[in-house]
């Protein structure tokens, strides 16, 4: 599963990597992303890629209330799961990380996950608009997850789908057909990691101090 992750890299460094696109938010970097808060995904919109801010955990369409909340998707069951095959056919997003925190064994040490290169890279995702009774409406989304690669199955069995660049086009293409089955862990040689203080455990401690490594005593 994916439960935390980080995006601290610059605005200007977001939009290089996914650009040209479009910005329609106020950027803050954050060092400890938890569920229900809002932060930056890029959508398709009218054949622009555009970035938008969403709350996560996705609120289907047709959900009675906004407490259903779902953080994570399985890729292998997306399909047939109808609180989500309808946005996987149309309503498809990229999630801009640079790292992502998972916990290990009974004491819950937490690991700080990135890739080796420090660079940015991107979840896929899917998202929905809910409209309340009320008029209200919500954009929201959720985070694909797959099986765990080799280097990172000691830590959890489940990661989250991160997309080659090259493949970002197709994903957010409405009805691409890109089938989630298919779809395999990023290369374990891509990846470092490092445990980190259980300060994360909380989604209030947000800073860079949050993401050192921590050291044993």
């Amino acid at each position: 599963m994916c439960g935390r992750y980080t995006l601290a890299k610059p605005l200007k460094t977001i939009e290089s990597h996914f650009g040209p696109i479009r910005i329609d938010l106020e950027y803050r970097p954050s060092y400890n992303i938890a569920s229900s808060q809002w932060s930056p995904v890029v959508i398709n919109r009218s054949g622009q890629r555009e970035l938008i801010e969403m709350k996560w955990g996705l609120v289907p369409s047709w959900a009675k209330d906004e407490k259903m909340k779902l953080i994570n998707a399985r890729s292998e069951t997306a399909h047939e799961k109808p609180s989500f095959k309808n946005s996987l056919k149309n309503q498809r997003c990229l999630i801009p990380a640079d790292g992502f925190l998972e916990w290990r064994g009974t004491e819950k040490q937490p690991y700080h996950i990135f890739l080796k290169t420090h660079s940015l890279f991107a979840f896929a995702g899917l998202w929905s608009i809910w409209n309340s009774p009320g008029g209200k409406s919500l954009s929201t989304y959720t985070i694909l997850t797959t099986e765990a690669n080799e280097k990172l199955t000691p830590i959890h069995a489940r990661m989250p789908v991160i997309l080659p660049a090259e493949q970002y086009e197709t994903w957010l293409a409405p009805d691409s057909g890109f089938d989630t089955r298919l779809i395999t862990a990023f290369p374990s040689e891509e990846f470092d990691f490092h445990p980190v203080s259980k300060e994360v455990n909380s989604p209030k401690n947000n800073h860079p101090e949050v993401l050192a490594e921590y050291l044993r005593r």
